[in-house]
């Protein structure tokens, strides 16, 4: 192909590529608010994450310490020890009724309860985990408290020994839900 038929294919091309000022105003105005739209997004969608991230681990951290707030306390006070001896004290045959009474104040368990609207961010299992746990703490509590199952009138053998496994089963679970949380976040601890 020589110099003329090169000039002769690019003059019929051009009306290919030639595109008037409103198309190309359209074309611009279009890239411009694409770009100026994805600008917005993007960083609004990431700081977005960011912040559900923060969240997340900010409830977790307040749980955990919750959590182990009502361990110490549990161990320190002893409520397990307590009713094992009453079980003991059954068996041995030296008690065929017992009452046991605990105060416990009505705003318990305020940083589950102030964070329950966002316990959906942790993972399944960890959520899963939370909800058992204090369902079982306020199982122990209503048991407790004055004008509960252990106390009202005085209970038997039996309902001692079923406040017993829930105080066990809260304590493991406590223990579950404290080592979840350390695994997502070694920097709990």
């Amino acid at each position: 192909m020589d110099a003329t038929e090169t000039i002769e294919l690019l003059k019929a091309a051009k009306p290919l590529f030639d595109i008037g000022d409103t198309q190309l105003a359209a074309i611009v105005g279009a890239l411009g608010a694409i770009g100026g739209a994805m600008a917005a997004y993007v960083p609004t969608r990431l700081m977005a994450s960011k912040q559900r991230k923060d969240l997340k681990k900010s409830i977790a951290f307040r749980i955990y310490s919750e959590v182990k707030a009502i361990l110490e306390i549990e161990r320190h006070r002893g409520y397990s020890q307590h009713l094992a001896q009453l079980v003991a004290a059954f068996d041995a045959g030296q008690i065929s009724k017992s009452a046991y009474v605990v105060q416990v104040p009505d705003d318990r368990f305020m940083i589950y309860k102030a964070n329950l609207s966002n316990i959906g961010l942790l993972p399944p299992r960890l959520q899963s985990r939370v909800v058992l746990l204090y369902q079982l703490l306020e199982a122990i509590v209503q048991d407790i408290k004055p004008g509960g199952f252990l106390n009202t009138p005085p209970a038997e053998r039996s309902a001692f020994m079923e406040a017993t496994r829930i105080i066990d089963r809260a304590k493991d679970v406590a223990t579950e839900v404290l080592a979840e949380i350390e695994a997502l976040y070694p920097d709990v601890a």
